[in-house]
This record gives structure tokens, C-alpha cells and sequence, in this order.
């Protein structure tokens, strides 16, 4: 099991079943049976709803072809899974070289891995169980820690940074709670992620060296992206509102908080602009969803 290494932000509810009576208390059904805070006259949401390996031919993804470093950085995006059998992909850093299977991942000299990370849920037992815990992919293993909630929003946010003892990688799976509980996390030897893959890419949506077979089934929206490793409270503070911080306003790499299959574009004003990968496409989502 990954080792404590951050407290529970001061910000954080005091009680996860006061938090969810207030939001019980607040919501409504919304579009889909995704569940709907009621606000007069706001605008609605927009996502992008993935259908879900079993309805995909080939693959479903967007990719960044020049992505910021592996390390450090910061990723929060809002994600709505849906039950499926096997493996699902919210995000990968990783090589995506075009070959399109284990090659894509075993691409160094040696035949191994190296430089690559991912957080989302795991298949249990695998590779095809219906039931999924949520994990960190790095080092060519999967650590999990919390089972995956279907059927309703989290806001998550990873991040990842280095030193000289190693890489860390902390995923937080259900924002506003950042306790142990709610959280993975695995540090990784200062060899890790050192080497370039032939094709470094960000990837969100579905796996490169297993494209069609580890597709979202969901949603997923509210994207933003910092070149720099942001601290706990100034995570939440950003998944509520970018910018909101200055460690956030002067790393914000890539932001869209209502994807859609027509527009991916970065609305950070940084022109970090991403592209889908064939002619597949998640549906629309639109709606309104909890705050984090």
C-alpha cells in the first residue's frame, strides 16, 4: 500500500456524510441519469462521453504530440465512470509511437518500459473484471487504493513530481477529500522516467499500445493542466476555479472545462491545442455537475 506522505488539507470537509447530505440536499436528477446540481439560469456543462472499449473499433482518444515534461506537472479534470469489463483510460504520459501495441510500451533497448504514468480505475480481478479500484500505472505495476464509485462525478487531480530520491506520483481521486483514504500514491527510483520515449505524448481517452481496448466509459470534462507540481491546498483552490492561485496562473499549460468532440482547443491562451487520434468519437455530454 502507497506510503502517507500528505496531510489532509485544512480546507477539506470534516465529515465525507455531512458533505454528501449537502449534496444529496442540492441535487437533482440531471441528463443521463448524471446527477445535477439545480442552479437557475447557469449554463449548462459540456463533456465528452466516451462509449467505452466494447463500442469502439479501432480507438477513441485525443493526444498532445508535444506535451509538457513528465515531471513535475499537475492534472485535475472531472470524470463520470460508468461500469465496464476490463481496463478504462483517463490519462497516460507516455510513448505513442504509431505501432499500437506492446511494442508502443516495451519501446526501450531493453524490452521494457520506462518514462510513463496513468490514472484511472482497475479492473478487479483482472484483465476483465467489473469491478475496479482506482490506481497509479507507473513502473510497469498498478498500485490501487479506494474502489471506483460508478454513476456519479469525481474531481480528481494527479501530481507528479522529482528529486534526487526518486519520482512521486500522487493521484487524488475524489476531491475536496485528500486523505489517505482517498488517494494513491507510489514513489519510484531516481532511475525512473529519465529516458525520452520515441514519442512522448500526453493521451486521454483511451491506451496507445492497446488502442481500442482501454476505453473510457463515461465522462470526462473540466480539464486543466500546470507545468509544475502544485501543493495540496492550491489544488483545490484551482479545481475550483483556474487560476485561482499564483502557483496556478503562472503554470496553467493546457485548459477546457467544456470539452466537446468539436472543440479541444486550449483555452489558456498558452496554444497547447490537442487532436483526436482516427475518426471515432465520444458523444456530447451536456449537463451540470457537483462542484469539487
Amino acid at each position: 500500500m502507497s506510503a502517507d506522505r500528505t496531510r489532509q488539507d485544512a480546507n477539506e470537509p470534516r465529515s465525507r456524510r455531512a458533505f454528501l447530505e449537502h449534496l444529496a440536499a442540492t441535487t437533482a436528477a440531471g441528463v443521463c441519469g448524471v446527477p445535477a446540481v439545480s442552479r437557475a439560469g447557469a449554463p449548462p456543462h459540456l463533456g465528452l462521453d466516451f462509449p467505452g472499449s466494447a463500442a469502439v473499433r479501432r480507438t477513441m482518444r485525443f493526444r498532445f504530440l508535444d506535451p509538457l515534461s513528465i515531471y513535475p506537472a499537475t492534472y485535475i479534470w472531472s470524470a463520470y465512470p460508468r461500469r465496464q469489463a476490463g481496463y478504462y483510460t483517463a490519462l497516460f504520459w507516455g510513448n505513442d509511437d504509431g505501432k499500437g501495441d506492446l511494442r508502443t510500451f516495451l519501446w526501450t533497448p531493453s524490452g521494457d518500459a520506462d518514462s510513463y504514468y496513468g490514472a484511472h480505475p482497475y479492473p478487479s480481478p483482472r484483465p476483465h473484471g467489473t469491478n475496479h479500484h482506482w490506481e497509479i500505472s507507473v513502473v510497469q505495476d498498478d498500485f490501487v487504493n479506494g474502489a471506483v464509485e460508478y454513476d456519479r462525478w469525481h474531481r480528481q487531480a494527479l501530481r507528479v513530481w522529482a528529486d534526487r530520491s526518486g519520482k512521486y506520483h500522487e493521484f487524488y481521486w475524489d476531491l475536496p477529500f485528500t486523505d489517505r483514504k482517498h488517494r494513491v500514491s507510489h514513489k519510484a527510483p531516481p532511475a525512473w522516467g529519465n529516458r525520452m520515449p520515441p514519442v512522448p505524448t500526453l493521451t486521454w481517452g483511451d491506451a496507445p499500445w492497446a488502442p481500442g481496448k482501454e476505453v473510457w466509459n463515461g465522462v470526462l470534462r473540466g480539464i486543466q493542466v500546470y507545468e509544475r507540481c502544485l501543493t495540496v491546498g492550491d489544488i483545490l483552490r484551482e479545481s475550483r476555479s483556474p487560476r485561482s492561485t499564483p502557483a496556478g496562473a503562472a503554470s496553467l499549460w493546457y485548459l477546457n472545462l467544456d470539452p466537446t468532440p468539436d472543440d479541444l482547443s486550449d483555452k489558456s491562451g498558452r496554444g497547447h491545442h490537442p487532436a483526436w487520434v482516427g475518426d471515432e468519437r465520444p458523444q456530447l455530454w451536456t449537463g451540470t455537475q457537483p462542484a469539487g
